[in-house]
């Protein structure tokens, strides 16, 4: 059995057009190492409405599990991660596009490295709790906004910088994975809580006494300190991102008011 299982997300309600193109940059970007490869299909609750995505999967080795349209991405990558017992497990959600050759032997050497318990495509200093570091002029409304859910933000996020690895796509050893304390997984908010509140997976995961870093498509792993000069993660032209997601081609498809915007929350400053 290979080390490394990849788990790939397909959400019924998002259509065929997301799937197609992560299998286009499937095929078109060799992984650089072997690997599983498990189809997570999300709210197919018909076995024969999985028919067009597994005749595109026909020439490609993989196995799949069905499973009910509920807990956002997490829930199912925890079931994953009980099925599956590959050593290493990297998680790609519905919306993830792989942008470089030898992609899954970039997050493989990391991974492998001593210290490391978390590797992902993205990470963030950003938080959505009020009284960012980064400080600009709000409407009165959002300021309304603010005061009055600020004490329940910071009961479960920390002020920024923030640092949290996206789970859009990500790599971790399956017994850390198993070792995640996740809570209940029911609401949006439970999975900005899990990806990056104050026990977030990359907070669990460092409480372990190892670090997070970030693999671009340079092939370099990136320290927390070091992720808003890795081109990745809304900054610059993303030229360094290892994997796309519905994220980062909306920071591309934007103008520069709002580039500079999403670059100030999740970085707090913007480079002239």
């Amino acid at each position: 059995m290979p080390d490394i299982c990849v788990v790939h997300l397909v959400r019924k309600k998002n259509g065929m057009e997301p799937f197609c193109r992560f299998i286009e940059s499937y095929l078109n970007n060799s992984a650089g190492v072997d690997h599983d490869l498990l189809i997570l299909y999300k709210g197919f609750y018909r076995k024969v409405d999985i028919v067009p995505y597994e005749e595109l999967l026909k020439d490609i080795p993989h196995t799949l599990l069905r499973l009910a349209d509920f807990g956002f991405d997490l829930r199912p990558y925890f079931i994953a991660a009980k099925k599956h017992d590959s050593k290493y497990i990297c998680f790609l959600n519905s919306f993830s596009v792989i942008l470089s050759k030898d992609w899954l032997l970039k997050f493989y050497q990391h991974i492998n490295q001593p210290g490391v318990g978390l590797v992902g495509a993205t990470g963030s200093w950003g938080s959505i709790r009020p009284g960012q570091a980064a400080k600009r002029e709000l409407p009165w409304h959002r300021k309304l906004v603010r005061k009055w859910l600020g004490p329940y933000f910071g009961r479960y996020f920390e002020l920024f910088p923030n640092c949290h690895i996206r789970t859009n796509g990500f790599i971790i050893a399956r017994d850390n994975m198993l070792k995640i304390r996740r809570g209940i997984i029911l609401a949006k908010m439970h999975a900005w809580i899990l990806e990056s509140g104050k026990n977030s997976i990359t907070k669990q995961v460092e409480q372990m006494g190892l670090r997070p870093v970030v693999v671009g498509k340079d092939g370099r792993g990136y320290d927390k300190c070091e992720w808003n000069v890795s081109n990745t993660f809304w900054q610059g032209a993303q030229d360094n991102l290892l994997v796309s997601d519905n994220q980062t081609r909306k920071f591309d498809l934007a103008d520069l008011k709002w580039r500079r915007k999403w670059e100030l929350f999740a970085w707090g400053k913007v480079e002239s």
